[in-house]
C-alpha cells in the first residue's frame, strides 16, 4: 500500500501546504478507504497510519505538534474540514460488518464471515453495541441536547420506521457519534486546548476549504510580547481610542438591519397577517408557506439609529437618557422600542457579557415601559476571535432575518471581527499606540 511514498511526494513538492492538506484528502484519503474495508488489517496499523499522517498535517498547516488530534477532527466549537484515518477506517469496517449481517442472500448470511480488526477494536462488537443505543433512543424517545426546548431542531430518525439502507446509515452515524464522545471526553480533560467545552452561549462554526484559502499569513511575532487576550479584551490602549473592531461589527450589523427595515415599511401591514388554516375530517393538510413572525410589524414605519460616526442621541420622545446602545429601532406608530447592545467580549466571558448589558439597559427598558412604550432590550455578543453567540442568532430571527440571510450575516459579522483583532494583534508592535496623535 503506497501510503509513506505518497505523503512523502506531497511533502517535498512545492504546493503550499494547504493545499498540500488538500490533496491529502481528497488523493491519498480516498483511494485507501477502499483498501482498508476489504483488507485484514488491524487497527493497530491503522493508528499508526494515522499518526503519520497527522504529523505531515500539523506541518504543512503551520500547527504545534502539542496539538492533539481532537482539535483537528473532533466535532468542536471550531471544526476543521479534515477526516481522521482511523474514523474513515471504523466507519469502513461496521459498513462492511452490516452489510454482511443484513444481506439479502441467504448463504452470506449464513456464513456469518468474520470482520478481522485485531484484538483492541472489533467491528461486531461496535454494530451491535450501535444498533441496542438505536434501540434504546426510540424506547426513551427525543431528547434535546443543552438548553434548547422542546421540538428544536429536526426529528430523529427511529430505528423500526427506517428503510435497511437507513438502518446502514443510523449504525454508522451512531458510531460516530460515539468516537465523537470519546473526543469530548479527551477535551475536557486538556487544561488549554479545552477550554471551548465551558463556551455554552457560543454557536459553533465550521471552517470550509474555501476559507482555508482565503485565510491570510500569520505575522513575525516578537520575542516579549503580551498575552492575546490581554490586547483583544483588556488592553485600555486597544479598546479606547481604537474602535475600529468594536465599530466594524455593528456597521456591518446596521447593513442587515437597514435591509429589512426597508423591506418591513415598504410591506402592507395587509398581507403580512398570519391566517390559519383548518383540515376538515379525514382531509389531509397541505404545506402553506407562510411567512415567520417577526416583531418588527409591516407598515409601522420603523425608524433606525446606530451609535457609529457620530454620538447617538436616544429619542426624546420616547425617554431622556444619557445610555448609548449600539443600534435603536423603534415606530411611533405603534410605540415599539428595540435596543440592541454589541459586545465583542473573549469567549469564555459571553455570558457574563450578556448579563452585564441586560442589567445596564433594565433600568431604560422599565422607564419606555412607564412611559407606554413597548420597550425589549437585546445584549448580543460576537466573540474576538470570530465565534458568534446565540443572542445575536435569537436577535436576527426575532426580526425575521432566517435561512440562508441568517447564516450570510452570522458569517460576515465573525468575519469582520475575527479581521479587527487580527488587526489589533498586528498593531500591538506600534510604537505610538496609544499616544496623542497616533
Amino acid at each position: 500500500m503506497s501510503w509513506h511514498p505518497g505523503l512523502g511526494k506531497l511533502d517535498r513538492s512545492h504546493l503550499p501546504g494547504k493545499f498540500k492538506t488538500w490533496c491529502y484528502q481528497f488523493t491519498l484519503y480516498q483511494h485507501l478507504m477502499w483498501p482498508l474495508k476489504l483488507s485484514e488489517i488491524a487497527s493497530t496499523a491503522v493508528l499508526k497510519m494515522d499518526s503519520k499522517a497527522n504529523n505531515y498535517i500539523r506541518k504543512w498547516l503551520g500547527l504545534p505538534l502539542c496539538l492533539s488530534n481532537v482539535a483537528l477532527f473532533g466535532r468542536n466549537t471550531l471544526q476543521l474540514p479534515l477526516k481522521s484515518l482511523n474514523l474513515g477506517y471504523r466507519q469502513e469496517k461496521v459498513r462492511l460488518g452490516f452489510e454482511l449481517r443484513d444481506s439479502s442472500d441467504p448463504f452470506v448470511q449464513k456464513a456469518k464471515a468474520p470482520v478481522r480488526t485485531g484484538r483492541k477494536w472489533r467491528a461486531e462488537q461496535a454494530v451491535d453495541q450501535a444498533i441496542s443505543q438505536l434501540k434504546h433512543q426510540e424506547i426513551v424517545g427525543w431528547l434535546q441536547p443543552g438548553r434548547s426546548g422542546l421540538g428544536w431542531g429536526p426529528a430523529p430518525k427511529l430505528w423500526s420506521k427506517a428503510s435497511k439502507k437507513e438502518r446502514k446509515e443510523l449504525v454508522v452515524s451512531e458510531v460516530t457519534r460515539m468516537e465523537d464522545e470519546m473526543y469530548t471526553i479527551r477535551a475536557v480533560s486538556q487544561c488549554q486546548q479545552g477550554r471551548w467545552t465551558n463556551w455554552e452561549a457560543v454557536t459553533n462554526r465550521a471552517i470550509t476549504w474555501a476559507d482555508m484559502e482565503d485565510s491570510t499569513s500569520e505575522a513575525e511575532l516578537p520575542h516579549k510580547n503580551p498575552s492575546l487576550q490581554h490586547i483583544l479584551t483588556g488592553c485600555k490602549s486597544a479598546l479606547t481610542r481604537d474602535r475600529w473592531r468594536h465599530d466594524q461589527v455593528p456597521r456591518k450589523l446596521a447593513e442587515v438591519l437597514e435591509a429589512r427595515r426597508l423591506e418591513v415599511n415598504n410591506t402592507s401591514s395587509s398581507t403580512s397577517q398570519l391566517r390559519i388554516h383548518f383540515v376538515r375530517q379525514g382531509a389531509e393538510a397541505q404545506n402553506i408557506n407562510q411567512k415567520e413572525w417577526s416583531v418588527l410589524t409591516p407598515g409601522c414605519e420603523w425608524n433606525m439609529r446606530v451609535d457609529l460616526d457620530q454620538q447617538l442621541k436616544f429619542p426624546v420622545e420616547i425617554a431622556t437618557t444619557s445610555l448609548r446602545p449600539d443600534i435603536v429601532l423603534w415606530s411611533t406608530s405603534s410605540r415599539t422600542v428595540i435596543m440592541a447592545e454589541l459586545t465583542v467580549p473573549w469567549e469564555e466571558g459571553m455570558e457574563a457579557a450578556f448579563e452585564r448589558k441586560k442589567e445596564k439597559y433594565s433600568e431604560l427598558s422599565a422607564a419606555c415601559t412607564e412611559a407606554g412604550w413597548k420597550a425589549s432590550t437585546y445584549p448580543m455578543e460576537v466573540g474576538c476571535r470570530g465565534f458568534t453567540g446565540k443572542s445575536i442568532q435569537r436577535f436576527l430571527k426575532v426580526l425575521g432575518i432566517t435561512g440562508s440571510r441568517q447564516k450570510k450575516a452570522l458569517g460576515e459579522l465573525a468575519e469582520e471581527a475575527e479581521q479587527g483583532s487580527f488587526w489589533l494583534w498586528l498593531r500591538r508592535k506600534d510604537a505610538t499606540w496609544g499616544k496623542q496623535g497616533s
